[in-house]
């Protein structure tokens, strides 16, 4: 295709440009090559498809393809004999690690709604808690968990195949995550939050988060584990002051490894309850700090990275790139300004409503579209009532403590009922020229324009009404009896408005300068801006 068109994209003349030849019985060659394709996806974990690991021909279904297109004139196809290439061990675990925390169905049913399906066979709040300071035989964590028996099945026939001298336990903690980042391309849904030497880990899905996830981590694991161990080092401490000195020492060496722990241990439930409450730190002088105190409260719609940015100082010790992305975050700069996310209003959001008010798109985002660029989204939403359904609405809950959408709506077709008329006249050329013909109507949802203004929408009919060569309404909930009073008070506008109308003749579709302004302005730059978001 560059050879054909070596600028920077291509259309259709270029496609049509293109030489090519029929190849007998194309049609098998695609539904094999569609066949393999989808067991294949059904076998591939991030794939929207996935239902369990499994082998795939999908290689092989492409090396058979291009040797049937390789093929000479008249030549059969070549049989086709499936080949399979296995799965990696590691596929097993995944999948087992995904059924306990409440994303995968166990029964290969696939990917699960956490909002719809049925989790209970699945960990408490999708949460795995591992305990490295444990012996093996130890399953006072998680793992003592009925839900982890998928993991213990998985880990007992392909865990030797996977690290022959790692338990399970040190094998989630410790190396994991590198296999499952792979697998995701760097966009993972299991999150590893770790104390800085990896000892405690609690896996949570990022489906499944938010925002009491980590203060369950907290009550439900970390606490009481910390509450323990404190337990057993006042023990070591009664026990370090007994006569036995051999025994004394003994304590003495136990309670220096279980404080060192327990260090460890502190500093992780300090850093989730500093999260969750009230945000990350700077991880560096450079790095501007977070405006406002807020809770952790993660949102799918802003992705992998900006949702696990906000967790970095317990992600860092496994996962080193949100670290980077906060930095990115919180600086706002060039293309790394990520303020259309709902993350970034939560921690910056003075920066974030600024760029609101200047910046349509941010508005939509934030919901403040409304709220701060009423025009726009008038003339959106009528747009939309053509594009989507005639009922559609552009709603918005009330923005910093200010009225919603109905009361804003509202607010702009009594103050700014020019703009509105000029809305709904950009819209008439819109769907002339779509329709490429006159159209007779167009309806509004909301009274008030007739009530308050009959003349001057009146006036804009039969401008309109000119343009096109056939009569056009503009319709609205009060329309007919505005109009009916109007007239009644203006009998010579409406005989005047009669003979015109019937005078008028279809005109030729063709886009006056005036039209050229209606059709280029302000409503298609709103596109740009809202598809941006």
């Amino acid at each position: 295709m560059s050879a054909l068109n070596p600028g920077i994209g291509f259309e259709i003349g270029d496609l049509n440009r293109l030489p090519l030849f029929e190849i007998n019985a194309s049609w098998k060659v695609s539904a094999q090559l569609d066949t393999a394709f989808t067991t294949h996806e059904s076998h591939r974990e991030p794939s929207v498809e996935f239902r369990a690991p499994g082998p795939s021909p999908w290689r092989h279904a492409q090396a058979w393809a291009q040797r049937a297109v390789d093929r000479e004139d008249g030549a059969p196809l070549p049989d086709y004999i499936e080949q399979l290439d296995p799965e990696p061990p590691t596929d097993h675990l995944s999948y087992a690690l995904g059924v306990a925390l409440g994303r995968f169905d166990p029964h290969g049913g696939g990917i699960l709604d956490p909002r719809t399906a049925d989790v209970s066979h699945a960990l408490p709040h999708g949460m795995l808690f591992l305990d490295g300071s444990l012996a093996d035989n130890e399953l006072t964590d998680s793992l003592g968990h009925p839900a982890t028996a998928p993991l213990f099945a998985a880990w007992e026939v392909h865990g030797p195949k996977i690290s022959k001298s790692t338990s399970l336990r040190d094998y989630l903690r410790e190396k994991f995550f590198a296999t499952h980042k792979a697998m995701y391309d760097n966009r993972p849904i299991h999150w590893p939050l770790s104390s800085a030497d990896k000892r405690f880990v609690v896996w949570v899905n990022i489906h499944r988060m938010d925002e009491q996830t980590l203060m369950h981590a907290l009550a439900d694991h970390l606490v009481p584990r910390q509450i323990e161990i404190q337990g057993l080092l006042n023990d070591l401490i009664q026990a370090r002051g007994q006569p036995d000195k051999k025994a004394a020492a003994d304590a003495d060496n136990r309670y220096g490894k279980l404080y060192k722990v327990k260090g460890e241990l502190d500093g992780l439930i300090e850093t989730l309850r500093q999260l969750s409450e009230r945000g990350p730190l700077p991880p560096d002088s450079k790095t501007p700090a977070r405006e406002v105190d807020a809770r952790y409260s993660p949102d799918l719609d802003d992705g992998v990275m900006i949702n696990s940015a906000a967790l970095w100082p317990v992600l860092d010790p496994q996962w080193k790139d949100p670290k980077k992305w906060w930095k990115e975050l919180a600086s706002a700069s060039g293309k790394k300004d990520y303020d259309w996310s709902h993350l970034a209003m939560r921690y910056f959001p003075t920066r974030v409503d600024k760029k609101c008010q200047a910046d349509p798109s941010l508005g939509v985002a934030h919901g403040s579209f409304w709220h701060y660029h009423p025009a726009r989204a008038y003339a959106w939403e009528l747009r939309l009532q053509d594009e989507i359904g005639p009922e559609f609405r552009i709603t918005e809950a009330p923005y910093r403590g200010g009225p919603g959408d109905t009361a804003l709506r509202s607010r702009f077709i009594a103050d700014q009922w020019q703009d509105a008329l000029a809305a709904i006249e950009k819209e008439f050329v819109r769907r002339r020229r779509n329709a490429k013909g006159p159209i007779p109507t167009l309806t509004l949802l909301d009274p008030g324009l007739w009530t308050e203004h009959p003349g001057d929408v009146y006036e804009l009919e039969l401008e309109l009404s000119k343009k096109q060569g056939l009569e056009f309404l503009i319709l609205a909930p009060d329309e007919p009896t505005a109009r009916a009073t109007f007239e009644s008070q203006n009998p010579a506008r409406a005989s005047n408005r009669r003979t015109f109308v019937a005078g008028l003749k279809p005109a030729e579709l063709a886009l006056t300068p005036d039209d050229d302004e209606a059709q280029d302005g302000d409503i298609d730059t709103e596109e740009e801006e809202t598809d941006e978001t």
